[in-house]
């Protein structure tokens, strides 16, 4: 008879937790940090699994603005997430999932269900215990149903912030809870003042203070600047706080974050985690990793521009993970992308030929809503007829469906997101909450069936895909048959639910839109085939 709980791990094997947390300033790098712990342990052999601990209000990250947080990264089981799940994803290569990001509004959800059931018996609910002790359970939860041997966690915001205070708590009384099992990193920022010609180091002095004051002293100082810190400035944060000077590290900036996890490397960033842990160190596998940061300092690439046309251009992160996948096929393909990035607000029919003048190539962008779509159509009408190479997503592809139909005479084509008059052949998804935005959307890894002969055929050599989607309206029925003709095709569709997912003409150099979201699948070692296809047909067109 088999015990109960054996595949629990032994006491010596439990799951160790690395946590992350950020001191004077946000957008310092925490995310791309635990991303590259999450690296230099996986190249070890390491099981991995990452969360990000969100301090906001909010409990749909979906329905954020993406000027507030940047782009919606979208996790294979459905998740509308914080877009640090994307640098997880691209630098341990593991597919993530919802339980990877919690924001306080969800916790504050979940705590309300709860006392709705009784669960509380009736007591007063408050900080201390109940959400304290709900973070808690997210985390333990999570570690229980993934199994990972290090279960890394960034907490969002900055340490001494009002609504990151219950979270530097939570995981302070972690630690008191399992202190063999936890391991404490500390990103924090050292100014430098030029007119002193030096770097200051008392807001530092100020984060590690608060930490110390919740009980947490870090066992690994990472000290973010613009160029390298001296080691004056370790010393005398060691001597301060009492934390060891070889543990209080430099991390400058780098023309690359690809580059990170071997400077971490090169710093023995693992060996001390791993010895805090009085775990044995394992000779890493870092081969395939600086062969993709070999080609990316290589030399005499092929220079392509780039224009990318949408809403939210004023904010580059809006769209990260599809910059990202360029990159990376960029990279893999030997071409120097140049971005121009362009607000289809800006677009009309009187100066597309200006802003797309010297362009190489144009990725019609995914967005939500009236603002911007006809700047929209208008650049696929043009890229179309003048056979610039073009990729659209999501919205884009919507846009370049709803031009098609306008070129097939139906001029009052539009959607039903868009407008309450026309002729929809974009239209609500059947059975959908129109007036709910929040969890509406069809989110989420989808198998793609697509034809032989296409032009994606041959992208991807497949016949059948899995990409993840993120969106509400589709591609009406009633009106494929009508849009079709002997260059304008649908070559890909949804296998279970038999929507359309992909058109393209067939007499251009690259006119491929695609429903799906293809930048959630690229990973540095495994670019995404679309994204490369792209690319390539760019460099054949271009020289």
């Amino acid at each position: 008879m088999m015990k109960k709980n054996a595949t629990k791990k032994s006491k010596k094997n439990e799951t160790k937790v690395i946590f992350v947390t950020g001191g004077v300033i946000s957008g310092i790098g925490k995310g791309i940090v635990a991303a590259s712990i999450g690296n230099i342990l996986k190249a070890r052999g390491f099981k991995i699994f990452m969360q990000k601990l969100d301090c906001y209000l909010n409990i749909d990250p979906g329905v954020l603005s993406p000027y507030e947080h940047g782009e919606v990264y979208v996790t294979a089981d459905g998740g509308e997430t914080d877009l640090d799940l994307g640098h997880y994803e691209r630098f341990v290569n593991e597919t993530l999932t919802k339980d990877s990001n919690y924001t306080t509004g969800k916790i504050y959800q979940i705590i309300a269900n709860k006392e709705k059931k009784g669960e509380y018996g009736g007591k007063t609910i408050q900080m201390i215990p109940h959400f304290i002790n709900e973070i808690i359970n997210i985390i333990q939860k999570t570690i229980e149903k993934n199994n990972p041997d290090f279960f890394i966690v960034e907490i969002g915001g900055t340490v001494g912030d009002i609504e990151s205070n219950p979270f530097i708590k939570a995981i302070s009384e972690y630690k008191f809870k399992n202190p063999g099992n936890t391991f404490f990193t500390h990103v924090t920022y050292i100014p430098w003042l030029n007119a002193s010609k030096e770097f200051k180091t008392k807001p530092t002095q100020a984060s590690l203070s608060i930490l110390a004051s919740n009980g947490i002293k870090p066992n690994l100082v990472l000290l973010r600047s613009q160029d390298m810190v001296t080691n004056e400035i370790s010393h005398k944060l060691s001597n301060l706080n009492y934390i060891k000077e070889d543990l209080i590290l430099p991390l400058p900036d780098f023309d690359s974050v690809y580059k990170i996890p071997l400077y971490l490397e090169s710093q023995n960033i693992c060996s001390k985690i791993l010895e805090h842990f009085s775990m044995k160190n394992k000779k890493p596998n870092f081969e395939q990793w600086e062969k993709f940061v070999e080609k990316l300092e290589g030399k005499n690439k092929k220079e392509i521009n780039i224009s990318m046309v949408g809403k939210y251009t004023k904010l580059e992160d809006a769209y990260k993970s599809i910059k990202e996948a360029l990159f990376i096929s960029g990279v893999h393909e030997n071409a120097h992308i140049n971005f121009n990035w362009i607000s289809s607000e800006d677009i009309n029919e009187k100066n597309i030929k200006s802003k797309l003048e010297n362009t190489d190539g144009v990725v019609v962008l995914p967005g939500f809503g009236k603002r911007g779509f006809e700047g929209k159509i208008v650049a696929v009408e043009y890229t179309r007829k003048n056979k610039i190479p073009t990729l659209g997503i999501c919205f884009g592809m919507q846009a370049m469906t709803i031009n098609q139909a306008r070129n097939k005479g139906i001029k009052d084509a539009t959607s039903s997101e868009i407008s309450d008059k026309g002729t929809f052949v974009l239209d609500i998804i059947e059975g959908k909450n129109t007036e709910i935005i929040g969890g509406t959307l069809r989110l989420g890894l989808d198998s793609i069936i697509i034809k032989d002969g296409t032009l994606a055929n041959k992208i991807y050599d497949a016949n059948k895909i899995f990409e993840r989607s993120r969106h509400r309206y589709e591609v009406n029925p009633k009106y494929i048959s009508k849009l079709e003709d002997d260059n304008f095709i649908f070559s890909g569709y949804n296998e279970k639910k038999h929507l359309i997912e992909i058109c393209e003409l067939k007499n251009h150099p690259f006119y491929v839109g695609v429903q799906y979201h293809p930048e959630f699948n690229a990973r540095p070692l495994s670019p995404s085939k679309l994204f490369s296809g792209f690319i390539q047909a760019i460099m054949k067109n271009k020289y």
